[in-house]
């Protein structure tokens, strides 16, 4: 009888292995900046390094290969806060939309990063507030 109940008490004592897993699941997803419903980093150049550098490279060089790319180093366009909000929030081509990714802020943030950072030195000065109020005209277009 004791080789039986000493088995059952260890059992008992110890979190199973698939609670172990899930926490290391979850303090990983933490860690890559993600989880499968949205972007969880606060910071322009952390977003930046984690969502659009896989396409448009580290320094916003830009890329060829199975879609085109666009530089946003040195990009003009990106002198003006409607054209990075829009492409973000809405997409274009290859470019996924971001908007069930990326809350206000952290699109605000990627917008400031990116006007102010590889290559660009344009005002970077677009807020949350302007980004939420961009947001609700594009979805406005969009049904209109």
């Amino acid at each position: 009888m004791r080789y039986l109940i000493f088995p059952l008490l260890v059992a008992l004592a110890t979190p199973s292995l698939a609670q172990e897993d899930n926490s290391q699941v979850d303090a990983g997803r933490r860690d890559l900046g993600s989880t499968t419903e949205k972007f969880t980093d606060s910071e322009g150049s952390e977003l930046y390094r984690r969502a659009c550098s896989g396409c448009h490279g580290p320094e916003g060089e830009g890329a060829y290969g199975a879609g085109k790319y666009p530089a946003l180093a040195a990009n003009p366009r990106l002198g003006h806060k409607r054209y990075p909000v829009n492409l973000i929030l809405e997409g274009n081509g290859a470019m996924p939309a971001f908007a069930d990714w990326l809350d206000d802020e952290q699109v605000a943030a990627i917008v400031s990063y990116i006007q102010t950072n590889l290559g660009n030195d344009y005002e970077g000065d677009v807020t949350a507030e302007e980004v939420k109020r961009m947001r609700a005209e594009f979805a406005d277009l969009e049904e209109g």
